[in-house]
């Protein structure tokens, strides 16, 4: 059997048990003779020859001998042959191992003999069958996993025999043979069952045909149990949202007729139609769903309604009704059940004053903020318990354990009496602060791996410091986690505080028992085909001859997981009879090395168009639709060193750009596939042994932008490197050639830089760090990011122009307390850049001798330096549109012709500029699980030059939006209103933006 034979089988999880049961009995075994000798005979003798045989073939698979610990030439260990043992049965490959020894020369020849394990991964029908053998082999692997030990042939049978059974082949017959790793069924369906009668009960006679119809059951049909169940689950959602809530159908069988008929039995239980209300005071708030889940649990059992008169009880509470009472009642009328909770709020409680007193150390106004209660709001009792708790903690961070905080509510009287009356109350609260206590001495007891000073060194718990019990616990488990992450797996820290009588002072002692440090003594590598181990060894944070740690164990399951490469990781500790080293065993099971992506989108949003004719070729805003879709392959573990080679593709259909020349046609239809991005990337990790990976990608684009058309090419190499969890940094190399056409801006608008450079050569150096909290990329509700980005480009690395260039964003993501789930974003954008000076060639006539004419065909060229700064119009920065500035078309924010410093041309275009800066902020308000709402504040402009940048300019935008969760990522639509709107052009040209902005697309704005 060859090593990748051996390689193909897989062990599941009862195998696993089997094989330790096995390597058990086999660790047993070694204590009796062996190849006809005493053990006494070989132990000592040098090993003159190994040698593996699996299932009577030789097997020579490094990999495998690597694992053998008796080494030829060293003297016979039986700890050796156990270590052995233990790693080759931790291969989940062998089903046993036998070891044989005979003498050979002076020395013992050993032998494993290794029986491989008989994994089933293949199953196959052959004969009569009348159902789809996919759904049968489907049935096996959700019962018994996609692979199985042949020992479990008996029980898989049975399996298929209930499959068949189920839909109604009552006398099949099923017979399975096993032929090495494939499983054959051979099934006689027979005859299928006919339903001979029908009974349903639970309904009245009349009802009987309407059910049966409902449902499209007839005698005469063959017997499929799923599809009843099936439509027994329909017809119960449908009750369900009829508001027959406690409906249960199901259904049961009699065989007849050995098997060539059935007797349905229908049992339906529908159960009276449920309605709930609410009588007395009105419910201020909340989910009626929530907080009465009939329809959820399908049942109005009491200790169900007991706990929705708490939860209805609790959200009044929470508004400041502390009397609140809700009881409930039942009303049967015919078919007919209400569910009546009647509400009395009872007399509303505001908190007219805050009083503290007995506070001697902590100032009132700082207790006061750690309460958090408001004079004026409702009393919310949970809310006051949780400020007296605060403060509580307060005292004991300060070092006052014996402190207590007692609260006292007194009701204002106000002469006014009656269930809807405002009660003023004042909130007195009584402070006993006790005894300061302070830490005297800190003492280490037992601890040999670390010094005094250096644990001392790692806890908060110092001398001088208060006595606070959390931190004493913090501190203990601190000093557990260092042993645990150096290899002390049985390490046990206590710590005992010795108050002295006053209880001023406190002693506390650490007291550590350390036990054995383990040791890694080898690390093996399992159920890898295509990936190289050395690749899956790089990333372990464990060592060979290094402690066995915690953290590492973490960290190197966690590179693994990032490197994409695996469908399960799994570390496995085995022991050997050493108790102070450990082997480890990376079992992984890889997933596909080709990886296929495709998907759609759409986006509708307002854009500048030219229209001639009566707006004399001003810019009008329209909404166009924008349909895309994408397509991407990957393929992974290049040679099998986690290299990767990906091509990604995507196309939207859009009009192109209309020519600024109103002379200049255009034969057909500008409408097509004229924006398109095709990239190729190919990944090296862990260049050159460091920890940068590189990247280099190739890429061709066309954008159809605002203002112009753009055509780009080239390639990119970067190197990145990941420094924290959270935080990256990247370097990298550029060079390409941009192609611009179809130029919106007027004629005396345009750049010099423009006209000179429609085909740009760039060669540029970028930087970038990135820092990423976010707990979900496409909808965080935690977390922040922060990008900074720069970008050097010159003419002495290639560069057609140069120039400056850096772009910095950061985001924030918080959830609001108190508002049921809603989510605060905010955003700032900033972005600068500046061209370097440039020198450009000039053909030019020299002036002719005095008196003398011009000198027909002579010229010369001159290096003529133009200091614009402007960088070319695709490096410029835009602002405007849907993840920008929402109240504006895309790319439409800017500073209008005739202003200083203007950004837009006469025709209303934009330019771009030098510098931007946008700021973000909405609120994210769920409605339901799916569906949300948005509020929105953004602002920003863009301007010509940095030294142009004025926080006066800026244009501001809000709206609101809809969110829906689809299974693609959020569907965004969001409608901007600009709060200042701006003119554009000239004369009778001249034209007011539009108020409104409309911008729909897939995820969100930031």
């Amino acid at each position: 059997m060859s090593s990748s034979d051996i390689r193909d089988r897989v062990m599941t999880p009862a195998l696993s048990r089997h094989v330790a049961v096995c390597a058990t009995t086999w660790l047993t075994v070694l204590a009796v003779p062996v190849g006809g000798a005493e053990i006494a005979d070989f132990v000592g003798k040098p090993v003159a020859a190994v040698t593996l045989v699996s299932d009577g073939f030789p097997l020579n698979d490094p990999e495998v001998l690597e694992l053998v610990e008796t080494r030829v030439g060293t003297p016979l260990s039986m700890r050796q042959v156990r270590e052995s043992l233990t790693h080759l049965f931790s291969l989940g490959w062998f089903e046993s191992v036998e070891v044989d020894g005979s003498v050979l020369g002076e020395g013992v020849a050993v032998e494993y003999g290794l029986v491989s394990l008989r994994v089933i991964d293949r199953v196959e029908f052959v004969g009569e069958g009348n159902l789809s053998t996919g759904e049968a082999r489907q049935t096996i692997v959700d019962t018994h996993g996609a692979s199985f030990h042949v020992d479990q042939v008996n029980e898989i049978m049975e399996t298929v025999r209930r499959f068949y059974r189920q839909r109604g082949f009552f006398a099949a017959s099923v017979h399975a043979t096993v032929d090495r790793d494939t499983l054959y069924f051979e099934v006689q369906t027979g005859k299928r069952a006919v339903v001979s009668r029908i009974i349903v009960r639970g309904v009245s006679a009349t009802m009987y045909g309407r059910v049966l119809d409902r449902l499209g059951l007839r005698i005469g049909q063959h017997y499929d149990g799923p599809d009843i169940d099936r439509r027994l689950g329909d017809y119960e959602g449908e009750l369900h949202r009829r508001r027959y809530y406690e409906a249960a159908l199901n259904h049961d069988i009699d065989v007849v007729d050995a098997g060539a008929s059935v007797h349905l039995l229908l049992d339906l239980r529908r159960g009276p139609r449920i309605t709930i209300e609410f009588n007395g005071d009105t419910l201020p708030g909340g989910d009626p769903s929530h907080l009465v889940p009939i329809e959820r649990e399908g049942s109005v059992d009491e200790d169900l309604l007991e706990d929705s008169d708490r939860r209805i009880t609790s959200l009044l509470n929470d508004f400041g009704y502390r009397d609140a009472t809700v009881r409930h009642t039942r009303r049967a009328v015919g078919d007919e059940l209400s569910i009546v909770f009647t509400l009395d709020r009872g007399r509303l409680y505001e908190i007219a004053r805050v009083m503290l007193s007995g506070n001697d150390t902590v100032s009132g106004a700082r207790l006061v903020e750690l309460m958090d209660l408001e004079t004026g709001s409702p009393l919310v009792m949970r809310d006051l318990e949780t400020g007296l708790a605060t403060i509580t903690e307060h005292y004991r961070q300060l070092g006052y354990a014996t402190v207590r905080v007692e609260p006292q509510v007194t009701e204002i009287s106000t002469g006014e009496t009656g269930p809807g009356e405002h009660v003023l109350v004042n909130c007195q609260v009584s402070i006993a602060e006790g005894v300061r206590t302070t830490v005297r001495s800190v003492v280490m007891e037992g601890n040999s791996f670390r010094s005094d000073e250096e644990l001392r060194g790692l806890i908060g718990s110092i001398v001088g410091a208060a006595y606070y019990v959390q931190q004493v616990v913090s501190d203990r488990d601190t000093i557990q986690l260092l042993y645990l992450n150096a290899g002390f797996e049985r390490v046990v820290v206590d710590v005992e505080p010795k108050f002295d009588e006053d209880l001023e002072a406190v002693d506390l002692v650490y007291r550590i028992n350390e036990g054995p440090q383990i040791l890694v003594e080898h690390i093996l590598v399992v159920g890898n085909e295509e990936v190289e181990s050395a690749t899956i060894r790089r990333e372990l944070a464990l060592e060979e001859g290094q402690p066995l740690g915690l953290a590492d164990i973490a960290e190197s399951r966690r590179r693994l997981n990032a490197l994409g490469l695996f469908r399960r990781i799994d570390l496995r500790e085995f022991s050997h009879g050493v108790g102070d080293q450990r082997d480890v065993v990376v079992v992984v099971e890889e997933a596909p090395a080709t990886t296929l992506g495709y998907g759609g989108g759409f986006e509708l949003s307002q854009r500048l168009r030219r229209e001639s004719g009566a707006g004399g070729g001003q810019a009008v805003e329209r909404i166009e639709f924008a349909p895309r879709g994408f397509f991407e392959i990957g393929r992974r573990n290049l040679w099998g060193r986690n290299r990767s080679i990906n091509l990604f593709t995507r196309v939207s259909v859009r009009r192109k750009n209309d020519p600024t020349n109103p002379t200049i046609t255009t034969e057909g239809n500008t409408l097509g596939f004229n924006e398109y991005r095709v990239l190729a990337t190919y990944r090296e990790p862990r260049t050159f042994g460091l920890s940068w990976d590189i990247f280099v990608t190739g890429f061709v684009e066309e954008a159809i932008r605002t203002g112009f058309d753009l055509y780009s090419r080239g390639v990119n190499a970067q190197i990145r490197r990941q420094l924290t969890p959270t935080v990256n940094v990247s370097v990298s190399y550029g060079i390409g050639q941009n192609d611009t056409s179809n130029k919106q801006l007027a004629p005396e608008d345009e750049p010099i830089v423009d006209r000179l450079f429609e085909e740009l050569r760039l060669s540029s150096f970028s930087g970038s760090l990135l820092r990423d909290t976010r707990d979900d990329v496409f909808e965080p509700s935690d977390g922040s990011l922060l990008s900074v980005d720069g970008q050097l480009a010159a003419r002495t690395i290639g560069s057609e122009v140069g120039f400056v260039k850096t772009f910095t964003q950061a985001f924030i993501y918080r959830e609001v307390p108190r508002t049921g789930g809603m989510i605060f974003a905010g955003g700032a954008r900033f972005g600068f850049a500046a061209g370097f000076e440039r020198i450009v060639s000039r053909e030019v006539t020299p002036l002719p001798p005095l008196g003398l004419g011009p000198i027909e065909g002579s010229s010369m060229t001159l290096q003529v330096p133009l200091p614009d700064r402007t960088l070319p119009i695709s490096q410029r920065f835009f602002a405007g549109g849907d993840t920008t500035v929402r109240g504006f078309a895309l790319d439409r924010l800017g500073v209008p012709s005739g202003v200083s410093g203007a950004t837009i041309d006469a025709d209303g275009f934009p330019q771009g500029g030098n510098a931007m800066i946008v700021l973000n902020g909405e609120f994210r308000v769920p409605l339901t699980r799916d569906l949300g709402l948005v509020g929105f504040l953004d602002a920003g402009n863009v301007y010509d030059l940095v030294s142009n940048v004025s926080l006066g300019r800026i244009h501001a935008g809000v709206g609101f939006g809809v969110r829906y969760r689809s299974p693609v990522g959020p569907i965004r639509v969001d409608l901007g209103f600009k709060l200042d709107r701006q003119e554009f052009g000239s004369g009778e040209n001249r034209q007011e933006e539009r108020r409104t902005a409309l911008h729909i697309s897939i995820g969100q704005a930031f």
